[in-house]
């Protein structure tokens, strides 16, 4: 016994003396190959063709041996589920482009950030902006197996349906076909996959917050090596960044004109008035071009300035209703809030929830109750007074905000509104019904507190039956 304990310190003993010199000699890796792995199927960011590692991962991974003199290899896979197994199991010794996660960090090292990408949501063209995840309400979602995208979807939104997908490809054309109500992914590849795909029944339906932070992710094995490689990326120079962005992104710059060279060419055809002709048609053809170009300018700034309208609408408004969003009421909220306190004017809050929504969702389909959505939306606007703000919470919520407003007074808007929902003809001839929760704000009380008395108003307008107006 006292043997073999004897054995197994004086193995321990080496085994630690061996990873310490590892780790502190610097040109351990000097004349030996680097096996790594890629995603096989993933432009522009990376892809194995005919063999080959090609893409923006490709490109930056030459400057890397560049200027650390290290020898890489590339380890060829069929997937990037394959991928990640040869990166725990240590066959692969690192990946140039991944983000990372908790799962990974189990088995990895990763460099610092040297490549963003944002992450969008993808829907049939049919469907509205839904602008957030928190807006997808029971929408089934595509993610590729393996992506760090899922590991965030489960913990952060674990009531979503998820149906897992192969690759980005798989995705699209599940959202295409009817598999999936949306697929979610990096911008850059996906408006690629779209393009050579011509998924053109495809849209971008929505931004999700996290966004791509890639890097060079290194197995615990062969972690010294992160040394060179992070001191690599921070020598890659502003330009480099710039030639590989450009090299790979799908954006068409229109061509400047060489005003120089047509007036030399110009001269010159003046002075040879044999070449007259020639020069006429050259003159011509570059004049069109630039009148195309300068077409192709006013048609872009036309289109920018259409697109930074339609953001700011969005920013303050829910793009299915049209009403004022969450974020809109949360700033007037606090606006609101100083006025009252500086001229003593009390506010009224009402709170109006679908009664079984869920159940039009599921019997009827998303469309329809979309539908229902914007009826009810239109009667809040044509019910309220012009002083009254109306906005979607979210889902199946909505808030009117009255100010200068009597308990008394708000209440009869509430019954207002209640008989016009009553009156009305909705879609399919659904009998719609809500649930209403009405507080005045008390003195010295905050705006946020009036809120949550209306909020419980609401709940017991639910638990006594539904179809009423319950009063904080």
């Amino acid at each position: 016994m006292q043997q073999r304990l004897c054995h197994l310190t004086t193995l321990a003993l080496l085994s630690l003396c061996s990873l310490t010199a590892f780790a502190n000699t610097p040109v351990s890796y000097e004349g030996k190959t680097l096996t790594y792995c890629v995603d096989p199927d993933w432009m522009p960011y990376e892809a194995i063709r005919d063999g080959t590692h090609v893409g923006i991962s490709a490109d930056y991974l030459a400057l890397v041996a560049k200027k650390t003199g290290l020898e890489f290899s590339l380890l060829r896979t069929e997937s990037w589920v394959q991928t990640l197994q040869l990166l725990q199991s240590g066959d692969c010794m690192l990946s140039p482009l991944l983000n990372r996660s908790a799962t990974r960090e189990q088995y990895l090292h990763f460099s610092q950030v040297y490549f963003r990408a944002p992450n969008v949501l993808v829907s049939l063209r049919q469907q509205p902006f839904l602008q957030t995840m928190e807006n997808i309400g029971s929408r089934s979602l595509a993610v590729p197996e393996g992506y760090r995208l899922l590991e965030h979807i489960q913990r952060y939104y674990p009531q979503t349906p998820i149906v897992l997908v192969e690759n980005e490809t798989a995705g699209l054309h599940a959202v295409a076909d009817g598999k999936a109500d949306l697929f979610i992914g990096s911008l850059y590849s996906i408006n690629r996959q779209i393009q050579q795909e011509t998924l053109y029944q495809l849209k971008v339906a929505g931004w999700l917050g996290l966004e791509d932070e890639l890097r060079f992710g290194v197995v615990t094995a062969h972690q010294p090596i992160l040394t060179a490689i992070n001191q690599a990326l921070a020598d890659i120079t502003e330009a480099e960044h710039v030639a590989i962005y450009q090299k790979w992104s799908r954006i068409k710059v229109p061509e400047v004109v060489n005003y120089t060279l047509m007036w030399q060419l110009g001269a010159a055809a003046l002075a040879l008035i044999l070449l007259l002709a020639a020069w006429n048609y050259r003159s011509r053809y570059f004049y069109l071009r630039l009148q195309e170009k300068n077409r192709q300018l006013e048609q872009t700034r036309t289109e920018l300035e259409a697109a930074v309208q339609k953001l700011e609408f969005l920013s303050n408004h829910d793009p299915l209703t049209h009403l004022y969003n969450r974020n809109h009421f949360d700033n007037n909220l606090r606006a609101a809030q100083q006025r009252a306190a500086q001229a003593q004017q009390a506010f009224s809050l009402a709170l109006i929830d679908i009664d079984l929504f869920k159940q039009i969702n599921d019997t009827h389909g998303h469309t329809i109750g979309d539908a229902i959505l914007r009826e009810l939306a239109q009667i809040l606007s044509t019910e309220v007074r012009e002083q009254d703000q109306v906005t979607r919470w979210g889902g199946e919520e909505f808030v009117i905000f009255c100010q200068h407003t009597t308990l008394a007074e708000v209440k009869a808007l509430c019954d207002r509104v209640a008989a016009a929902i009553k009156r009305h003809s909705f879609s399919h001839n659904i009998n719609l019904t809500c649930s209403f929760g009405v507080a005045e704000q008390q003195d010295n009380e905050d705006l946020l507190h009036c809120f949550e008395r209306a909020d419980k108003a609401l709940y017991q307008a639910k638990q006594a039956g539904r179809n009423q107006i319950c009063i904080a």
